[in-house]
């Protein structure tokens, strides 16, 4: 009798092919079902040998591998044997001295700048930035600014009176992956300044063997407040023979000089003499302008490519002296002074 009751209630349990322990309620998708408020469930421990000694492992079977300071969660894959997890001391990656610079008005670069450190000096990947933006110093009504996450941001006009600040999450190649975010201080606020570039001044021509030749670009506003990266201008001189660029500079290489008002970039090259000859300017946003001398023609090359030139209407010659130049007045027309110029400072005019 009680033989037949024990089968009756193996049959009963394999009817249901769920087991439970802990529980009499195993749950209806489960197999196995373990419940405890007191214990964890332990994967059989092996070492490599021991592992390696498994006849035919099935796929999926499970162990929890312990070989000299080796500690991993594999599972075999069919073919061979997987790590799910392996538990690690190593440390997370940080950074330090987070912050950034640039001008501070609307138009320039901001670019963030950090130190990556790493306790295990696990090599650095490829980390996230983050700008972010706010009412205040304190960083009041902050947000993360859409789309803004390289180590560089170009500020707009709703950036205008507002403060900014530099996010960056260290991500190293090894180890222990993925660090804390770490934020710079907000600076600002940032101000609706823009910068106006413009071909200034230039001579190409004097009695004589030319000398002193230049090119003068102005931009507006003082030292402070000139744009972030320079090298996004470039100036490029055309033939006007063969209408193709021969010479391009951009004005990070150029002599700086700066007054309350204005800096000017003054790049001293030899000229052709035209008939005609051009000059273009570049920035940022790229072409700026596009003037010659002595004549007007289509560029085929470089920055100004299919643009045609506006001329000066003005020209030097051999009763310029060597000190003379065509410089631009305020108001933007162009003048001649066939004796003094005045490069690398305001124009006369």
């Amino acid at each position: 009798m009680k033989k037949f009751l024990l089968l009756i209630l193996v049959a009963t349990q394999l009817s249901y092919a769920q087991v439970g322990i802990g529980t009499t309620n195993p749950d209806p998708s489960a197999a196995l079902d373990i419940s405890s408020t007191s214990g964890g469930l332990l994967l059989p421990r092996m070492n490599l040998t021991e592992r390696n000694a498994i006849l035919s492992p099935a796929t999926g079977l499970l162990i929890y591998l312990i070989d000299g300071s080796q500690q991993c969660l594999q599972v075999y894959n069919g073919t061979g044997w997987e790590n799910i997890y392996c538990p690690t001391t190593n440390t997370i990656p940080y950074a330090t001295n987070v912050g950034f610079s640039g001008t501070f008005s609307i138009g320039n670069t901001l670019t963030g700048n950090y130190n990556y450190l790493d306790n295990e000096a696990d090599i650095e990947d490829v980390s996230l930035f983050q700008w972010y933006r706010a009412d205040d110093a304190s960083g009041t009504n902050e947000v993360a600014i859409l789309s803004e996450n390289t180590i560089s941001y170009t500020t707009s006009v709703t950036d205008n009176g507002k403060y900014l600040a530099f996010g960056i999450t260290p991500i190293a190649q090894t180890g222990a992956l993925i660090g804390n975010e770490v934020k710079s201080n907000y600076q600002g606020p940032i101000s609706n300044i823009s910068n106006v570039a413009r071909i200034n001044e230039f001579h190409y021509d004097n009695a004589g063997t030319d000398i002193n030749e230049f090119i003068e670009i102005r931009i507006t506003e003082n030292l402070a407040n000139q744009p972030t990266d320079l090298s996004q201008y470039s100036v490029v001189v055309y033939n006007g023979s063969n209408q193709s660029d021969y010479a391009t500079e951009t004005l990070n290489n150029l002599t700086q000089t700066c007054d309350a008002t204005n800096c000017y970039y003054v790049w001293d090259i030899a000229l052709q003499n035209g008939a005609p000859d051009g000059i273009a300017l570049s920035g940022p946003s790229g072409l700026i302008e596009f003037i010659s001398y002595e004549g007007s023609f289509t560029a085929v090359s470089s920055i100004a490519n299919g643009v045609t030139s506006i001329d000066v209407g003005l020209s030097e010659t051999g009763a310029t002296t060597g000190n003379g130049s065509i410089e631009r007045t305020n108001s933007g027309t162009w003048t001649s002074n066939a004796n003094a110029n005045t490069k690398g400072t305001a124009n006369s005019l």
